[in-house]
């Protein structure tokens, strides 16, 4: 294990691209709830947030930590850290223009940077995945039940190890 990371005090994100988020006041119910939920967290004593770097609800994730690490409770100051889990050094070409965008501004925000391997592989995803749920005790996701999908295979790796999963798909 990562002995920067306490399990404990760590939670991941996963979740749906673009495509199968929901669009308008819908999509922006979803924000809310997401930042809630990180809220939440907080408040319950992780600080440490994992995500994945794809497009979709893992960059709206660590938009909304990026957010709550700029705001500082002087009664209760606390320490936000993100860190990016990178399947492959190229994953970032396969994004689109506004997400790419996106992806080179949270990039540098991050506290940690974590590339797994070097090029695209039939696993990369999975071990991705793998690796955020080994080092989390909480996940957070947007998963609309579809039993085919990496937000799925992840979710299932979380309840194999019996991880508190709290869905924010309506």
């Amino acid at each position: 294990m990562d002995e920067k990371i306490n399990r404990e005090k760590t939670v991941c994100f996963t979740g749906h691209r673009s495509e199968k988020l929901p669009k308008g006041d819908a999509l922006e119910r979803l924000r809310l709830r997401l930042a809630d939920e990180i809220d939440k967290a907080i408040a319950d004593g992780y600080d440490t947030f994992l995500f994945g770097g794809a497009y979709g609800f893992d960059l709206m994730a660590a938009e909304e930590v990026i957010k709550k690490k700029s705001l500082i409770n002087l009664q209760n100051p606390q320490l936000i850290r993100l860190w990016a889990i990178i399947p492959f050094e190229e994953q970032a070409v396969r994004l689109s223009v506004a997400d790419h965008e996106r992806y080179y501004e949270i990039m540098p925000m991050c506290d940690e940077v974590i590339t797994l391997n070097t090029r695209y592989s039939s696993q990369c995803y999975a071990q991705r995945n793998q690796y955020m749920v080994d080092r989390s005790n909480r996940v957070i996701c947007c998963w609309n039940g579809q039993s085919v999908s990496g937000t799925a295979q992840t979710v299932r790796m979380a309840q194999k190890q019996s991880l508190e999963i709290i869905n924010l798909y309506e």
